[in-house]
């Protein structure tokens, strides 16, 4: 909602409605379904920030933002009115290692440049839909790589990253699958029952675990992949980890080799269809 009265309002009260230490509140991210990612930067404002913020606030209909600079004293100043398109004078707001606190006079984007070598972009999909083209999770993915670099002389970027963590996407075949989870290692013991010397018990109660584990890491998986599993899953609940109490109708060590075989064969198929 438009609220034109932030104008006149202090660099700490609009820091106290937006941010939470290096990061944006998340009742302010909730409003609107707001999202937001961190972007490598300098210490101060550069000319690609100043850009991106130009452009998603004029190409929002916005001709004017706030600005407020949170160093020292200045967080009892009434917050500046700066056009949208003077991106030189966005670059000159702060010295280097300042804070500098940019928002869309709606409130519904924002920009915080940290003065750590790094900016945190929010807002709502319209504003990041031009302030951020390459998309949330393909700017975390960029920092988490720039974070890499510089990470062991700025621990602060390093730390940053756990603020942001990459979001993983649903999976829907064996290649989607990130290595080293219980996904991964659900596909791997299926593998070793079913062309190896895993027995039925082994198999079963290390499969059972890793579905277990991948549950409770919210790993999320989409059709087809989440239904062949389902499958395997469907198939075991016919079988009997301990033999001496196994019934008739229970499935045979041959039988669930066989569920498992044609769930890597429908797994497969996918990935040359």
């Amino acid at each position: 909602m438009t609220d034109p009265k932030w104008e006149a309002r202090t660099g700490a009260q609009l820091s106290a409605r937006l941010l939470n230490g290096c990061s944006f509140r998340p009742e302010w991210l909730a409003e609107g379904e707001k999202e937001a990612a961190p972007l490598g930067c300098g210490t101060a404002m550069d000319a690609q920030l100043a850009r991106r913020l130009s452009t998603g606030a004029r190409r929002t209909g916005h001709d004017h933002v706030i600005a407020a600079r949170l160093a020292g004293d200045h967080g009892s100043e009434p917050v500046l009115k700066v056009a949208s398109n003077q991106e030189l004078l966005l670059t000159q707001l702060t010295l280097p290692g300042e804070n500098l606190l940019v928002a869309l006079p709606d409130l519904s984007g924002a920009l915080l440049v940290t003065g750590h070598s790094y900016a945190v972009i929010g807002g709502v999909g319209e504003f990041l839909q031009y302030s951020l083209p390459e998309g949330v999770e393909r700017a975390r993915a960029n920092f988490q790589r720039y974070a890499k670099r510089i990470g062991s002389k700025r621990p602060e970027v390093a730390e940053a990253t756990k603020l942001f963590p990459l979001r993983q996407r649903a999976w829907a075949k064996k290649s989607d699958v990130l290595p080293g989870s219980a996904t991964a290692e659900q596909l791997a013991l299926m593998e070793a029952f079913a062309y190896g010397d895993f027995n039925g018990s082994e198999f079963a109660t290390a499969w059972l675990s890793a579905r277990h584990r991948s549950l409770a890491t919210k790993e999320r998986l989409r059709e087809p992949l989440g239904d062949i599993l389902a499958d395997v899953f469907y198939a075991l609940e016919n079988y009997s980890i301990d033999p001496s109490l196994q019934e008739p109708g229970d499935l045979t060590n041959e039988q669930l080799k066989s569920v498992v075989r044609n769930a890597l064969a429908q797994l497969d198929s996918l990935e040359h269809g």
